[in-house]
């Protein structure tokens, strides 16, 4: 084919739509196991971290050494722990590795800043919070890790060490969030970590009652306070608090324990958190979520908790003072006035400066404080942050602090009054994400608190992905977003709960196009389709199916009521407790092959699908052995087969975390479990490949796989990626790119064409050259930025990739050559490792430089010794660039030799 036959036919990919019309391939879905794929073929698989960083991320914990002032350790909820040695200028993640990602709290030893404790599972009780596997240690500075048990604890609040014996450390352990489990309560070891005792059990009814906050006393370090916290999350609703929570004192470093009553609340209470006023710890602080309702027996209420009912009318948060060591307690709140975490689940911290203990902070969604010990309250001390949820005041200077919040972080030395906020770390907790087909083509994708983001995928030439290269384009608890595939204009999204518009990325107008029939039920994260057959056409999910089929101007019911609509499970008032609607549609799918071929998933285990466009439906349950009841996390339509799809279920929220993924070939009359060697975590996507069918990705909550095989057979896709929870999958089918949204460090890409490839013949051959992708040469007129403070997202290489496959390791050298013609263009050098191998050209020419030139360049080179130019330079050869077209290229390794060809092509889209 002609280089201009080849640029014709690709600039016609871009007019034709964005799903294309994929010719069924009935049965192709049974692959054979394919031999010879092992996870070493994906130890250089690297992932390209691209952002975005403008909204951080949610930060739970600091902890700052004494000894080393411009050191300090920040921990988020579900991006891992990191470490800055320059107060904040830099960071760099330290927790990548583990095999959790979550943090509940953080803890440095006083005598070693190079000794680190880290609690995993956060300790905040929201809908998307992670658990851990108990305690980690490092003695190097977060260089390397190792878990030290309480791995059942699954979240854990507070780590405190005894400033006078570091090998003594205490632990409050949480427990399980969704489910009653044993490891609850205060741990305790003397011997750095190697053993554990529960020195605090509260038992209530037989159930243990976790332990959230624990405050150790400076001076006289075997006194200690704890608070239990009865809480229990169900899919369906949040048992905010219960008898068994309260605060219990040691005077003997846990042997014996009494409850503190005389002036605090009874009755039914949530989160406590505790403070103690180090330079006269006599003082302590405490704020309380009084879960009772006046005039409503403790029984009456906690059976109101149980069964769901709103909590309206509740006292809710208050504020107490003991200036004697927790024997009394004054409330320093006023009656009527909530002064805490609003809703207490999701926050319960409480501060006092460490130079002045009139001077106290709580944390909600706004930093509420007292100045005067709490005759006045300012219901918003800082004009900064945002659902808050660790303050650290530096005891040498109270003016300094450090505010961890839904949007990240920020570092003030004046009080308060002015903040630097980090935006340049990649924290973003990713929901759902779309794909345009633009040049390049675009992301768009909502996260937790932070709204929708629209950014790049690359951009020219290599250069940076920034922050000022994204866009806010929703607001609130950011969803799903869709764009209509075949002009690139519009975008559907949508905040929590269904609350859908339309954005016009010509004009930026935006419209709200919500269904509002007041009686419907919408999931947190409700789903949008856009037709794959007419992009005009958008679906929209709350407990019935909603079909406009114009761009959402008017909306059609197309479905009853598709969950159990379970009366025990719906929200009793807006949201109920913990904000959670229920039996609600989770995700929609339809057939690139039959339009109007639908499949739905819910979040109470419903699996329907419709081959009429919804006129009639099927309810598939009772057709899927092993159906474990759960949360539908995704439905999955087939790109080669119109009777074939794919339903994967989350468990976690019934404390299941096998993984569970289905496929069906006969239109959900028959399915098989397609879960085989898939490692534990539950799976919330799974994708198909547009090109190779049986080549399938999923996504769980600890990381990518792939398989092969239809399923058989799945195998990790770590590479370069930090274990995080993947919520969504994306396949650009032009691209050939696999798009991954973390629930915790933003969105990586990288490169499957090779993938798509590799086959048990290929795997059978010494070596192998991968078809190598066309590369755009892009118009750079662009010009350096300056800060460097700023996150550089990774685009794609500013060169063409090469990837061969070797089968077994070999010696000598590996050559790479590129010729235009017969002529050597230029020549370089290979790995020879076993698996997969990657070179990178950058699209020069090596041409030797004449006898003249190469004494000139010696000469300069001479003079410049020592300056670090003279070794960027090449005495003999001088590279140009080269230009657009078909290049040959031929890989030599081991004695065998094979041959392809690459594209160059131009940047038809720097039209100015």
């Amino acid at each position: 084919m002609s280089f201009k036959k080849f640029l014709a036919g690709f600039l016609l990919l871009a007019l034709v739509t964005w799903f294309p019309v994929l010719a069924a391939q009935q049965g192709k879905g049974k692959t054979a196991a394919v031999t010879g794929f092992t996870e070493s073929l994906f130890k250089t698989i690297k992932f390209r971290s691209i952002g975005p960083t403008r909204q951080s991320g949610r930060f739970v914990d600091f902890a700052v050494p004494a000894k080393r002032p411009y050191t300090f350790y920040a921990a988020t909820a579900s991006g891992g722990l990191w470490k800055t040695v320059n107060n904040g200028l830099t960071f760099e993640p330290i927790f990548d590795n583990e095999k959790v990602f979550s943090i509940g709290d953080i803890a440095v030893d006083p005598d070693n800043p190079d000794i680190i404790w880290v609690g995993t599972g956060e300790a905040n009780n929201s809908r998307s919070t992670y658990w851990g596997d108990g305690v980690y240690k490092s003695l190097d500075g977060g260089r390397t890790w190792k878990n030290l048990g309480l791995n059942d604890s699954h979240h854990i609040g507070r780590i405190v060490i005894d400033p006078s014996d570091p090998d003594t450390v205490y632990v409050a352990a949480l427990g399980h969030l969704y489910s009653e489990n044993e490891e609850r309560g205060l741990y305790k070891t003397t011997d750095g970590g190697r053993s554990w005792k529960k020195v605090l059990e509260v038992k209530l009814d037989g159930r243990a009652i976790g332990v959230v906050d624990v405050a150790l006393d400076p001076s006289n370090p075997r006194v200690l306070y704890a608070s239990a916290y009865d809480r229990l999350r169900k899919p369906w609703n949040y048992q905010l608090g219960g008898p068994g929570s309260g605060i219990y004192k040691t005077e003997d470093g846990g042997q014996t324990w009494k409850k503190l009553e005389n002036g605090l609340p009874g009755g039914i209470l949530g989160r406590i958190g505790l403070s103690i006023y180090p330079k006269n710890p006599k003082i302590i602080y405490a704020c309380v979520e009084n879960a009772n309702k006046p005039g409503l027996s403790p029984a009456d209420r906690y059976r109101e908790i149980v069964l769901g009912l709103p909590s309206a009318g509740m006292i809710d948060g208050e504020v107490y003072r003991s200036d004697d060591g927790g024997e009394s307690w004054k409330k320093i709140s006023s009656d009527g006035q909530s002064i805490g975490g609003a809703p207490g689940y999701y926050y319960g911290q409480i501060i006092v400066d460490p130079n002045d203990d009139r001077v106290v902070y709580v944390l909600s969604v706004s930093v509420l404080g007292t100045r005067d010990g709490g005759r006045t309250w300012n219901r918003r001390v800082f004009n900064f942050g945002g659902d808050n949820h660790a303050l650290w005041i530096d005891p040498a200077n109270s003016d300094h602090m450090l505010l961890g919040y839904d949007h990240g972080m920020g570092i003030t030395y004046d009080g308060g009054k002015n903040w630097y906020h980090p935006d340049f770390l990649p924290l973003a907790q990713f929901y759902a994400l779309g794909l345009d087909n633009s040049y390049p083509y675009r992301l768009a994708g909502g996260t937790q608190d932070n709204g929708s983001h629209l950014g790049p995928s690359t951009r020219p030439a290599g250069r940076p992905i920034r922050l000022e290269h994204w866009s806010t384009v929703g607001g609130g608890d950011g969803m799903y977003n869709v764009f209509d595939w075949k002009t690139n204009r519009y975008l559907y999204n949508e905040s929590q709960f269904g609350e859908i518009q339309r954005v016009d990325l010509q004009t930026g107008e935006r419209k709200r196009i919500r269904y509002d029939r007041q009686d419907l039920r919408w999931n947190w994260c409700a789903p949008i389709l856009v037709s794959r057959h007419n992009s005009d056409v958008i679906y929209h999910g709350a407990n019935i199916l909603l079909k406009s089929p114009y761009r959402g101007e008017y909306w059609l019911e197309v479905s009853p009521d598709l969950t159990t609509n379970d009366k025990e499970k719906l929200p009793q008032g807006k949201g109920g407790d913990g904000n959670i609607q229920y039996c609600t549609i989770t995700t929609i799918d339809e057939s690139p092959l039959v339009e109007g071929l639908l499949w739905v998933g819910t979040d109470d285990g419903n699996v329907w699908l419709t081959k009429d466009g919804g006129k009639n439906w099927e309810k598939l349950n009772d057709k899927i052995k092993g159906h474990p009841g759960y949360w539908v996390s995704r439905v999955t339509a087939s790109n080669f087969n119109p009777g074939a799809a794919y339903v994967t279920f989350t468990g976690f929220r019934h404390d299941d975390f096998r993984p569970f993924i289905f496929r069906t070939d006969d239109y959900g009359q028959t399915w098989t479990s397609i879960s085989g060697n898939l490692a534990e975590g539950p799976v919330n996507v799974i994708r198909e490949d547009f090109h190779q069918p049986g080549l399938l990705f999923a996504g769980t909550d600890f990381g990518v796989y792939v398989s092969p095989d239809g399923g058989q057979s799945w195998f990790k896709l770590k590479g370069n990626m930090p274990t995080q929870p993947v919520h969504d999958l994306q396949l650009h089918p032009r691209e050939n790119d696999l798009v991954v949204a973390t629930h915790g460090r933003g969105i990586f890409i990288t490169d499957i064409s090779w993938l798509q490839e590799l086959t048990p013949e290929v795997l059978s051959r010494d070596l192998h050259l991968f078809q190598v992708e066309p590369k755009i040469k892009w118009v750079d007129n662009e010009a350096n930025h300056s800060s460097s403070l700023n996150f550089d997202g990774e685009s794609e290489p500013a060169g063409v990739v090469i990837n061969y496959y070797l089968k077994s390791a070999v010696r000598g050298e590996v050559k790479v050559k590129i010729y235009n013609g017969q002529l050597l263009l230029s020549e370089l050098k290979g790995q020879g490792q076993a698996g997969l191998n990657q070179v990178l050209w950058n699209m020069t020419a090596r041409r030797e430089r004449t006898e003249e030139e190469k004494k000139q360049v010696r000469q300069m080179m001479s003079r410049m010794a020592g300056s670090g130019f003279s070794s960027q330079v090449d005495p003999d050869y001088v590279y140009v660039p080269v230009r657009e077209g078909e290049y040959r290229l031929v890989v030599e390794a081991g004695g065998r030799q094979v041959s392809g060809v690459m594209r160059i092509l131009p940047d038809l889209w720097n039209v100015k």
